[in-house]
């Protein structure tokens, strides 16, 4: 498969589901295993926290910890205001971009990204993949669910982001 004429595959694995099924809690477990086989773990955790959604990963020993501050819940904080949703979205993708791009010019032997979606909203997918094809393997979990819908086209957004991760990782768990 290829994307914007970008070879396609990443060793690792993609959990996705509904809010508060578990991903995150998952991927600390799988991160923090990862953290006792290698020397090097890189966390990059995008998770807004609020209104009781979006958990930030636990620490994981060793690992180095990438959050950038003033994260929104694009959805949860805009009230249904589709212009405010997407100002959210877009500034969200500034602070994450940055991230993404220095964790690819620094990378270690496995990266951790917690929520990707927050960054795929308004991001450019291709931060994202520089960032993760840097790294031997990638875990990372994403928002994939109906309760979040929204009629500004983020879930629209959201949904086919989270498609191309799944292609590109090649492993899928559904978080139930």
């Amino acid at each position: 498969m290829c994307w914007r004429g970008l070879a396609l595959h990443v060793s690792g694995l993609l959990i996705i589901g509904e809010t508060g099924k578990g991903k995150t809690p998952l991927t600390w477990l799988i991160a923090s295993l990862a953290s006792e086989l290698v020397s090097e773990v890189v966390v990059v955790d995008f998770a807004p926290e609020k209104g009781g959604i979006g958990s930030r990963l636990k620490a994981i020993p060793g690992a180095r910890i990438y959050r950038p501050t003033g994260l929104r819940a694009p959805r949860l904080e805009s009230g249904g205001d589709c212009k405010l949703m997407w100002n959210f979205a877009r500034s969200n993708a500034l602070k994450t971009t940055r991230i993404l791009d220095y964790v690819a010019e620094n990378p270690g032997q496995v990266i951790v990204v917690n929520d990707a979606t927050i960054h795929t909203h308004a991001g450019d997918f291709g931060a994202l993949y520089k960032a993760l094809t840097r790294h031997s393997v990638a875990i990372v979990n994403a928002y994939y669910g109906d309760a979040l819908r929204d009629r500004c086209g983020l879930s629209t957004i959201e949904r086919r982001s989270v498609a191309i991760l799944g292609e590109v990782l090649g492993r899928i768990w559904v978080a139930r």
